[in-house]
């Protein structure tokens, strides 16, 4: 396992094998929520641009704001 940190965030990254090939598996240190992602979502985020990127986050962000 391999941590990725910031300033605001750190999250755990696993590569877990799976029936259908190896994907990687994230673990927010903060929350505990999970995600799996396999190549096919990775290389949509490659070619998303800085601005979409940043917009995906912030929307993220914003609805795990408390209301």
């Amino acid at each position: 396992m391999c941590r990725v940190s910031c300033e605001s965030a750190s999250v755990g990254v696993l590569l877990h094998p799976t029936g259908n090939g190896r994907r990687l598996l994230l673990v927010s240190e903060r929350t505990g929520h999970r995600a799996l992602l396999d190549a096919t979502v990775l290389d949509a985020l490659c070619a998303l641009p800085p601005s979409a990127l940043t917009a995906l986050v912030r929307a993220a962000v914003q609805e795990g704001a408390p209301a």
